[in-house]
């Protein structure tokens, strides 16, 4: 059976507590009425607010708001009035003044104790004590006028003597007007002191009366006055009896409780838009929270439900499916298929999705903001699985990039949206600062401990509320993409951190060993992932011995990869089950091209050009990895938060520039305004920066046009390594990828350097050996269907494992990517490769002579450093210094790849190297 109707809800005490509902009725009853309560009186809007009690209270309150508006008197059921000079309750009824006469003073010292106790044994009120006023509240009753009850020479028509408490007697006063003096008897007039009340509004004063029990006159026959009676005294048994059939507001108000507390569970968490009452109603749907066993520990308790409610057993929810996460430098995109072969897009991070459909939604920004990151980290830890975290402790997605667009730079560390990068930089650290305080100091990702606050755990948790949900099921099978440069260690403990994240999303309910059977794998690489969907989208179908050269250009927002590779039709016994085969054999990239990278380098360009007035305001903004010093930067350059916000507000004014927006123009001045802010962190509004657009596009024009000759470059070494000729090839597709690959200057350079490969290769028939193929998302009213950037994630489900397409990965060597880098000497000014990516692990390679004990090593990811032409100064060069622990003028220094990013170095005869004989011991280097 995959639902019940149930009864009673079980949970444990910590879950109880985090989501706000108790087994005890009181309990829960109480923190309702205290909520609802402060909404009444402190919250104009309070109207718009759906709950029971709220809604009973306004109604009730709109019939008495004028009489509470009184100057000072209100009027209450039995001859009672509130008044608002004594801050009290008299009551006023003859019936009750004649009955306690007392005709002469009481001289004994218990005279006020025991009128007090007959005056409250006479009037039997449940709900207060009442007393005797003293002689200044006494006085409150002399000299009326306008009062609502009957009135003779300024004082209570009934008698015009009245008594009043003098410590433990009782005295008598002529309250007359023109006397008003003691006298030795009087008649006792019930009064109920409120000692706050001069404080409370009219609303507070309303409040006050339900508690006290008390009827307005108006509402002396309203119901629903009595049922507000009976849910603000719930607790007092005695005085509301005689009242149960008005216990409809405490019903409404636990039912309301309970089911918001299960349909707004993942829109506290998430950002979700709540489920449907239907969820807990109809027997085809029920909610997995419902869906518990019998309690076994003390701390655990079972609340009763004042309806029954559906539980759906979880597991029923699991689809037999597959979720592809393209996990990016800017955005990432989540698709899944389920029981059949189409592959839909979802979206997640976007809150409503009852909203119209956008193509962003699609696109998941990622980047976090903290918060009360000590309040979610709490709540994050506490419970296993689908813990009760706010999202207002901690946001991610479109949220948190809006917020941070508009932020102050006081905060902006609170951001963060270099989780990627952090990721796959093994030296970077990371400070995560919340809004409230907290900071966590992380070390590089690859040292992190599995009790440390991890990032992408965090943000893997947050896909995985959007993913695994009541509108969506459950999937336990999921496939990632990584960067062509990303080294196996690195993408294995992003695996990890994935599947602990998504594993956290899942309901408890379904148990421990089904939870456990939620898999991560990794997919082929973004490129060859994008390429696969490429070949479908553009419907190519190789047939027999034909072999498809590809190549893709993957221009995203902060990096670029190129992959290199043969598709074809399967063949031979260990092919039979595919119908294609996709082989890529070569991969590249280039690290710091991207659009988020072009921008900030436009920021720096522009931030240097205008060094003068940034020096006279002290403002400051951040270096940008591929650009040096400057005369003046000391005072410019930093990596405080208020240079980062300044990099950022820049890069935001010139995205419409670089997304080439038709609206984006610079006034006549040349000048772009906007708000710095300087190192002391005062704000300058309007700050006007000279903007040259010819200079800013050839700038662009200049550093996409280094990317298109370094796929170039990669492409001619990738052949050149799998032993196939260009010029024997007919055609190689190029594949543009990326949202980045919809700028104009892309497409018009690709043409350039076609015609420049071409001619190299000596090509005599006019027909190009490159065709270009735009990204994909031509038609953008189709969300359905892939494009630049999504068509990543449809070909990591296209690859899985039991698909139809076979991969084959020659970029691996011994089971991790090849060498990350070109090393070389500088010959001439010029870089001179010595070593390239494409060489295999552990083969010597002789680099310099061991005759001076120092020698320098330059080193780069740049596939245009193999052509030997780039100049040593370009700023992508980097170099070391290594120092030998010996000389030796007829030895030479040995270099040999170990790892992607780690070469080991040694000194040795040329006749010895083969045989393993050194001079020295081996050291390691790593890059």
């Amino acid at each position: 059976m995959n639902t019940k109707r149930i009864t009673e809800w079980k949970l444990s005490n910590k879950a109880a507590q985090q989501m706000g509902v108790d087994a005890s009725f009181e309990k829960m009853a109480d923190r309702l009425i205290q909520r609802d309560i402060g909404f009444f009186t402190r919250q104009p809007n309070s109207t718009n607010i759906n709950s029971p009690l709220l809604n009973a209270l306004n109604t009730c309150f709109s019939e008495v708001e004028r009489e509470f508006n009184a100057s000072r008197w209100i009027s209450f059921d039995g001859d009672i009035y509130f008044d608002k000079q004594a801050n009290g309750f008299w009551m006023l009824s003859e019936k009750t003044i004649r009955l306690f006469n007392k005709g002469e003073v009481l001289e004994s010292e218990e005279s006020y104790d025991k009128t007090k106790v007959e005056i409250n044994s006479k009037l039997k009120d449940k709900f207060n004590t009442w007393d005797i006023p003293n002689i200044d509240t006494l006085k409150k009753l002399t000299n009326l006028s306008n009062t609502p009850f009957p009135i003779i020479n300024g004082r209570v028509s009934f008698s015009a003597y009245y008594l009043y408490k003098l410590n433990n007697k009782v005295q008598g006063f002529d309250c007359d007007h023109g006397y008003l003096k003691n006298a030795v008897h009087g008649y006792c007039l019930p009064y109920l002191a409120q000692k706050n009340c001069s404080k409370l509004d009219n609303k507070g004063l309303f409040i006050n009366a339900i508690f006290s029990g008390l009827t307005p006159s108006k509402l002396k026959n309203n119901a629903l006055y009595k049922a507000l009676i009976v849910a603000l005294n719930h607790k007092n048994k005695e005085a509301i009896h005689g009242l149960e059939n008005h216990t409809d507001i405490l019903n409404q108000m636990m039912i309301q409780k309970i089911t918001n507390s299960l349909l707004l569970e993942d829109s506290i968490r998430a950002d979700m838009a709540p489920y449907h009452s239907k969820i807990v109603e109809d027997t085809e749907l029920g909610h997995w929270s419902l869906w518990t066993d019998e309690l076994e520990g003390t701390n655990e308790q079972a609340i009763s439900l004042p309806i029954p409610m559906v539980a759906r057993d979880p597991k029923s929810s699991i689809n037999d499916g597959v979720v592809g996460i393209d996990f990016g430098t800017k955005s990432t995109v989540v698709v899944y298929q389920k029981d059949n072969v189409n592959i839909h897009p979802m979206r997640v991070g976007t809150g409503d999705l009852s909203t119209d459909i956008q193509a962003y939604h699609y696109e998941n920004p990622t980047i976090m903001e903290f918060k009360d990151l000590e309040a979610f980290i709490t709540a994050y830890d506490a419970k296993a699985n689908k813990p009760y975290t706010r999202w207002q402790d901690l946001t991610i997605s479109h949220t948190a990039k809006n917020s941070m667009e508009g932020t102050e730079s006081s905060q902006f560390n609170t951001f963060l949206d270099e989780i990627k990068q952090w990721a796959g930089d093994k030296n970077r650290k990371l400070k995560i600062v919340g809004q409230k305080g907290k900071i966590i100091d992380l070390p590089p990702f690859l040292e992190l401990t599995d009790d440390d606050f991890n990032p992408i755990e965090i943000y893997a948790y947050y896909l995985g509320l959007y993913i695994n949900n009541l509108n969506n099921g459950i999937f336990m099978e999921y496939i990632l993409s990584f960067p062509v440069t990303y080294e196996m260690p690195i993408r294995d403990k992003i695996i990890a951190s994935f599947e602990k994240g998504l594993k956290k999303s899942l309901p408890a309910e379904l148990g421990t060993e089904t939870i456990d059977q939620l898999t991560v794998t990794k997919g082929a690489s973004e490129p060859a992932a994008y390429a696969l969907t490429a070949f479908k989208s553009h419907d190519f179908d190789p047939q027999g011995d034909e072999r498809i050269f590809y190549s893709v250009f993957d221009f995203g927002g902060g990096t670029t990869d190129f992959d290199f590779g043969i598709f074809r039709e399967s063949k031979g016994g260990k092919e039979r089950r595919f119908d294609y085969v996709i082989e890529h054999f070569g991969a590249g990239g280039d690290q710091f091209l991207g659009g988020e990278n072009l921008l900030e380098l436009l920021a720096f360009e522009v931030f240097k050009n205008n060094k003068s007035k940034l020096l006279k305001q002290s403002i400051q903004f951040e270096k940008h990895p591929e650009k040096d010093a400057f005369a003046g930067s000391e005072q410019l350059l930093s990596h405080s938060q208020e240079a980062r916000n300044n990099t950022k507000k820049l890069c935001i004014a010139l995205r419409p520039f670089w997304e080439e927006h038709e609206d984006f123009t610079i006034d006549a001045s040349g000048e772009l305004s906007i708000t710095l802010t300087d190192i002391h962190g005062v704000q300058h509004s309007g700050f006007a920066l000279d903007i040259d657009e010819e200079e800013l596009e050839q700038l662009l024009s200049d550093r996409i046009e280094r990317g298109v000759e370094n796929f170039f470059n990669a492409l001619r070494l990738a052949f050149s390594n799998s032993q196939e000729s260009l010029g024997d090839i007919d055609s190689v597709k190029i594949f543009l990828a990326g949202n980045s690959s919809q700028s104009s200057f892309v497409n018009a350079l690709f043409e350039k350097h076609i015609a420049l490969q071409d001619e190299a290769i000596g090509n005599q028939t006019g027909q190009s050996h490159f065709e270009l193929f735009a990204p994909l998302g031509a038609d953008k009213n189709d969300v359905e269907k892939p494009t630049g950037k999504t068509g990543v994630a449809f070909g990591l489900i296209e690859s899985r494992e039991g698909g139809n397409i076979m991969v084959i990965d020659r970029n691996l060597s011994d089971d991790d990517i090849r060498f990350k880098f070109y090393l070389g000497e500088n010959r001439k000014g010029k870089f001179k490769p010595v070593i390239d990516r494409e060489m295999r692990f552990n083969q010597w390679v002789d680099f310099i002579d061991a005759g001076y004990q120092k020698f320098e090593l330059f080193y780069t990811e740049q596939p245009t450093s193999s052509t030997g032409n780039v100049a040593i100064s370009d700023s992508s060069i980097k170099k070391k210094t290594i120092k030998l622990e010996m000389t030796d003028d007829d030895a030479l220094v040995y270099i040999r790849i170990v790892s992607p990013t780690t070469i080991e170095y040694v000194i040795a005869n040329e006749n010895d190297i083969e045989n393993n004989v050194y001079l020295n011991r081996i050291q390691s280097l790593e890059f």
